[in-house]
């Protein structure tokens, strides 16, 4: 149990995992797939490093795209007040239900990808946006409805593979983020049907499509703040308790500086956005 005595992985909660992912038992990220699932160290990771910036004791919080909500779990750890989870898939949101069930703050909401969502402004005092920008039909629209709900003073989180960094890492192909969406999802349907290729490969060739509909940079992150009015600020990979494994040291050096943060090839871009009047 945590110090707040909640179960991390409910018996029911597990249950309900293994067998969600039973028809991918011999898939090849299938172990990795049951550990992401079932492990919680990393979010309560991300909630310590967010409480520096904005404190989370007694704060409302949303994860946008809260997966099996392992999120929630830890920002109501940190002191959260209310913790309000969204996905679009049904199944994730039963699971997710199904880990929060101790914690009586605690919602999950099945909802279109579309905004806007079904909350009042100014309802949330911390966002987290984890790896879920990249996927959404519309980068500003998306972000506007982040800010709408967004308290004053409050604080969004955004976590996104960077496409400066050759790997797609949902399924693990050298290429696809240093090419246009649409090019890469044909060039890589077009190569699964090869006969050379092992089964693996072929596998992930053929899950690309659809995977991303936006390659995600620190410019275009930057640039879509700017046209928020929002404040944005670079997470670097400081001490050991990063959330984030650390870089090739060259590129961390790179994420520090002021003009080189936009070409680091750093695996994925952490940021916080805040609202410019909230700073004064």
């Amino acid at each position: 149990m945590t110090s707040e005595g909640v179960t991390p992985n409910p018996p029911a909660f597990e249950a309900a995992v293994r067998a969600h992912l039973a028809p991918h038992r011999e898939q090849f990220n299938y172990d990795a797939l049951v550990h992401t699932a079932l492990d919680n160290a990393r979010f309560h990771r991300w909630a310590a490093l967010v409480d520096r910036f904005r404190p989370l004791d007694g704060a409302s919080f949303r994860s946008s795209g809260c997966g099996m909500g392992g999120s929630l779990l830890a920002y109501h750890d940190a002191g959260a007040s209310r913790v309000t989870g969204v996905e679009v898939d049904a199944a994730t949101v039963e699971m997710a239900r199904l880990r929060v069930a101790e914690i009586p703050s605690a919602e999950v909401h099945r909802v279109e990808p579309d905004p806007p969502l079904p909350f009042d402004d100014g309802a949330f005092d911390v966002i987290e946006s984890m790896d879920v920008i990249e996927h959404v039909p519309d980068p500003r629209s998306y972000l506007a409805d982040l800010v709408r709900v967004l308290a004053p003073g409050g604080l969004i989180l955004v976590v996104t593979p960077n496409r400066l960094w050759p790997v797609e890492q949902h399924l693990g192909i050298a290429g696809p983020p240093w090419l246009p969406v649409a090019a890469a999802d044909r060039l890589f349907g077009r190569l699964a049907g090869a006969r050379w290729l092992d089964d693996d490969r072929r596998f992930r060739y053929s899950r690309l499509a659809g995977m991303r509909t936006q390659n995600m940079s620190l410019r275009r992150l930057r640039a879509l703040a700017v046209e928020a009015d929002l404040h944005l600020r670079v997470l670097l990979r400081e001490g050991g308790d990063h959330p984030l494994p650390p870089d090739h040291p060259r590129s961390e050096r790179l994420l520090a500086h002021p003009i080189g943060k936009f070409v680091a090839p750093v695996r994925t871009l952490a940021v916080t956005l805040e609202r410019r009047s909230s700073r004064g």
